[in-house]
């Protein structure tokens, strides 16, 4: 299968789970108007603009969340699947409700991003792990309970294991 195919799946799978759950959520890669309105979206505090060509590659690894009946994007995550070596590569993850405490997807966009790529590398045979490139200093703590860790050149990591572990623990959670 493609990555483009795999991400599909994805998608499907995690909205199935958003429906199992009922967050009134869906859940869709982005088109390029979507990536165009996180560009001037001004709730957004993230560079989506400077990583366009990550939108563009082959590889990339795309999700919105908005609200079912709503066309504007309230989180949204950008990512590049490097295949040479299995990991799957987020530069973006950014909710746009953060400050929305009513709001489905205020505290779950990292929840919703760690089942989706846990779930994408299952699909990979090749899939090792994930790393958050640059997470902004005021996230790096929230990421460690997802199980990333700190390394080298500014970035975090967790592999696939200690992600399939923190999403067992999701799916319990949400679904007892």
């Amino acid at each position: 299968m493609t990555i483009q195919e795999d991400l599909e799946n994805t998608i499907s799978f995690l909205q199935e789970f958003i429906d199992q759950v009922n967050l009134g959520l869906s859940v869709q890669s982005l088109s390029e108007d979507d990536y165009e309105a996180l560009v001037y979206d001004d709730r957004s505090v993230l560079n989506w603009r400077g990583k366009f060509s990550h939108y563009l590659h082959d590889d990339s690894f795309h999700l919105g969340f908005r609200l079912v009946a709503e066309f504007q994007i309230d989180g949204a995550m950008l990512g590049i699947y490097v295949s040479i070596n299995g990991y799957l590569h987020i530069f973006l993850i950014e909710s746009m409700v953060r400050n929305t405490h009513g709001h489905p997807l205020n505290g779950r966009l990292t929840t919703l991003v760690v089942v989706a790529a846990t779930y994408f590398l299952s699909l990979r045979e090749d899939g090792k792990g994930v790393y958050v490139v640059e997470p902004h200093e005021d996230l790096i703590e929230h990421y460690e309970k997802f199980g990333f860790e700190v390394v080298e050149g500014n970035a975090m990591y967790a592999s696939f294991q200690s992600l399939q572990e923190v999403q067992e623990r999701i799916m319990s959670e949400f679904l007892n």
